[in-house]
């Protein structure tokens, strides 16, 4: 072959792969943003007396098409034992096909909900929520269960919430929702909202699940549940609300790290308020266990020093018991290269509120102080003040003094005035304080109407990622009328929990025993507190567990609008439920 030939050849292939790469991407003209067109099904969509031996459906579109993540939106009802096999997932085709790998059920309507997953080849628009639909018996059932599925508790929706009807029938028993797909399956929206399409008549167990580990399947104690306390007998189209709870976990064996010098973290699962941890071998004279209310682990403090443990490594041995349970947990401890100091930091030494102590954390729990070394400035003066060790967490110090807005203070802790747990004790720490400003801070009103005869815990809480407590009221003696004063501007939200069992908290719900989180009630929506000025708030308690409208899921929302520059900040709209009035203080 000489070289005009070659020549030639080569560029016939690179002329060959450039039309090949412009095959169907136009230049020029609008952008194409029409989806997907269905053209034709076979069987026919919404068909009857479909065979129950079909081996390959095909659905046909008016060009070239890709299921895109095919399991985050394609919910199929009833579910497959085995599931079928569906393309196009990777090459393009202008046609769906499911392939059959087990026989239909007889007299069975089935549906295909794609969601979001149809999407065209070359600007990727979406055929939204498109339903492949046919019957193996003479008609299509066409029953439907609605509703919305709530986080009332930490107001966080999962991303992939399957709501699902398990078949109530002579096999049914509760424990099956752990052992097999429910027979009915759709998929909520990012509002929580479902629709459960396409049923038979028939009785049925109503859940709702955060599918995690996409399994489509409740996994017990890794995600949230939400379940309808009585099987629905479903001979008409209903509503119902679901309310998602964090199951309370079983307790298993801790695993235990190392984690700083002196520190040993226990992680386990369940309440740890029983839990006791002994060391296998070896006395520890400084051993201190820290635990957390709400959390899962616990801390073990000693002093490598005191309790003499001999070179740079050992493992350490611990029984650790739970009721009957009793297990042997091992520690590998490595000895740091900085040695250990006690350390502190201030949490809001800046804009402090008159109504608020000012709070210090140390690095390791505290065991005493000496109050003879700690002093409390103002201008100079030494004035009168309390300080306490924190009795939820040791590790924190609240001091307690008279003070006012626009005034400064000055804590002084000399040497050796406070000793942790492991007998280290403090430097010289100085900690300059500064009071918020009238200008710094809003005040709240609240009053309460209908509210639960059992006690309640009323919880105020800041519109952060955390949804953060700020403040926890547990059944107050006046339950009609609140204050909430010097308040940082923000949202904030209320929420109440009844304590229906009066064990003074709230309890999460059990599935396999039957029982709902205990009532939740939420603020309907978030306040807005504006600095120097006070908000009225009257909430009339209607029914529990009602979701709220946050700005983070309300597109409408001023928040939402001043981010797509169709609002001014300022220009926001006036909650119809709160009354504003300028501070006259």
């Amino acid at each position: 072959m000489n070289k005009t030939t070659r020549f030639s050849l080569l560029m016939l292939t690179i002329l060959t792969v450039i039309s090949c790469a412009r095959q169907g991407s136009p230049t020029g003209g609008p952008k194409d943003e029409t989806p997907p067109v269905f053209l034709k099904a076979d069987p026919d969509t919404l068909a009857t007396n479909v065979d129950v031996n079909l081996q390959e459906a095909t659905i046909n579109f008016d060009e070239y098409i890709l299921l895109k993540e095919y399991s985050k939106n394609v919910v199929v009802s009833p579910s497959f034992q085995i599931p079928p096999i569906v393309t196009p997932q990777a090459l393009a085709k202008k046609n769906i096909s499911i392939k059959f790998q087990e026989p239909l059920l007889p007299n069975t309507t089935y549906s295909f909900n794609f969601g979001d997953a149809i999407q065209d080849f070359n600007e990727n628009n979406k055929l939204s929520n498109f339903q492949y639909v046919f019957s193996t018996g003479s008609f299509i059932d066409s029953l439907k269960v609605t509703g919305r599925v709530n986080a009332s508790y930490d107001f966080k929706l999962p991303e992939k919430i399957l709501v699902g009807l398990y078949k109530v029938d002579s096999t049914y028993k509760d424990s099956i929702i752990l052992q097999k797909k429910p027979y009915y399956i759709a998929r909520a929206n990012d509002k929580g909202e479902y629709q459960l399409n396409y049923l038979a008549s028939g009785k049925y167990k109503l859940i709702a699940f955060e599918d995690k580990v996409e399994n489509v399947m409740y996994d017990y104690g890794k995600e949230r549940l939400a379940f309808h306390n009585e099987p629905i007998e479903l001979n008409a189209n209903q509503q119902i609300n679901l309310n998602l709870f964090n199951q309370k976990p079983a307790y298993r064996k801790p695993e235990a790290s190392f984690k700083q010098e002196g520190l040993i973290v226990f992680k386990t699962t369940g309440a740890t308020d029983d839990v006791t941890i002994t060391p296998f071998g070896k006395e520890f004279k400084t051993a201190y266990i820290q635990k957390f209310p709400k959390q899962d682990s616990i801390n073990f403090w000693f002093n490598p020093k005191v309790d003499t443990i001999v070179g740079r490594s050992a493992k350490l041995n611990f029984k650790v018991q739970h009721k009957d349970q009793i297990d042997e947990v091992s520690a590998l401890y490595s000895k740091s290269n900085t040695e250990r100091k006690l350390e502190f930091k201030a949490l809001n030494d800046q804009k402090l509120a008159p109504n608020k102590p000012f709070k210090v954390q140390a690095n390791a729990p505290i065991k005493s102080l000496d109050l003879s070394k700690i002093y409390v400035f103002k201008d100079t003066v030494s004035i009168p003040f309390k300080v306490s060790i924190d009795t939820v967490n040791a590790q924190n110090l609240n001091f307690a003094f008279d003070k006012n807005l626009d005034e400064k203070f000055e804590v002084n802790i000399y040497p050796n005035a406070l000793t942790d747990v492991l007998g280290e004790k403090n430097d010289t720490l100085a900690y300059p304080i500064k009071m918020g400003t009238r200008g710094d801070f809003g005040h709240l009103k609240l009053t309460l109407q209908n509210t639960p005869s059992k006690p309640f815990i009323l919880q105020f809480l800041k519109t952060d990622k955390d949804y953060t407590v700020l403040e926890e009221l547990y059944n107050p003696a006046n339950k009609n009328y609140f204050e909430f004063n010097f308040i940082e501007p923000g949202e904030y939200l209320f929420r109440l929990l009844v304590d229906e069992n009066e064990n003074g908290k709230w309890d999460t719900g059990d599935y396999l025993s039957g029982k709902q989180p205990e009532p939740i009630y939420l603020y309907p929506e978030p306040i807005k507190i504006r600095a120097m000025w006070d908000a009225t708030e009257t909430w009339v308690l209607g029914e529990a567990n009602q979701p709220v409208s946050l700005p983070n899921d309300d597109k409408d929302s001023d928040k939402n609008r001043i981010r797509r520059g169709e609002l001014r900040e300022g220009e926001e709209r006036q909650n119809p439920r709160t009354a504003n009035k300028k501070s006259e203080e």
